[in-house]
């Protein structure tokens, strides 16, 4: 999307429903008003410690943002469990 604003993306979002939200820390409200885990990627990351020394390029930044995605997959599931889980 181009030329649009949080308000006009958030209305998009509601519609298509997506599992993850993947953006900076611009996105929280957002995330936390749809309910959809949001991972924090890119600039600026200001709500989480160490947010700015985040690798992202080359294969070492893409094996750990995978990792990411996946763990933020993992912990939306857990958080929906009526009995939780301790091991996979």
């Amino acid at each position: 999307m181009e030329d649009v604003d949080f308000m006009e993306m958030e209305s998009v979002v509601k519609e298509i429903d997506p599992d993850i939200l993947i953006g900076n820390s611009k996105g929280y409200a957002m995330s936390r008003r749809l309910n959809i885990p949001l991972l924090r990627v890119g600039f600026p990351i200001h709500d989480r410690v160490g947010g700015h020394r985040q690798l992202q390029i080359g294969y070492q930044g893409a094996t750990v943002l995978f990792d990411r995605i996946a763990n933020t997959f993992l912990s939306a599931q857990q958080a929906e469990s009526s009995v939780g889980y301790t091991y996979l």
